[in-house]
């Protein structure tokens, strides 16, 4: 059974970039365009990894990781940020993710970290 991911941001284009490369590390992606979206979807099923911009148009994505930390089963929580605001994020919040992503998010760094939240199964 694949795991299932949340891709959150604003920009079609970068959330369909996203969730692209998830699915083709075999991951099941639902996306949001917003926080009230995301929240709801949380508030909903459960998910094995939550994806956030940071800049969204009706909050940011530390208001989407409050709505993960609520759910019934919080997920791990990756946040995506520009420079600057990598830079200004207090400690307090980048505490509490799982990992933090600079825009562009290139393949082969999505692989890296999901490498080290979800590493494959001895066999």
């Amino acid at each position: 059974m694949a795991r299932r991911a949340l891709v959150v941001d604003d920009d079609a284009v970068s959330r369909l970039v996203l969730s692209h490369m998830l699915r083709g590390l075999d991951w099941s992606v639902e996306q949001a365009a917003d926080s009230p979206e995301a929240a709801a979807r949380v508030g909903e099923a459960d998910f094995d990894l939550v994806i956030s911009d940071f800049r969204l148009p009706s909050g940011t994505g530390v208001d989407v990781l409050h709505a993960v930390e609520r759910s019934r089963r919080p997920a791990p929580f990756l946040l995506i940020t520009g420079i600057i605001e990598h830079s200004t994020l207090p400690p307090e919040t980048a505490d509490r993710l799982a990992g933090q992503l600079t825009k562009p998010v290139s393949s082969d760094t999505l692989r890296t970290v999901l490498g080290r939240l979800f590493p494959p199964s001895a066999s």
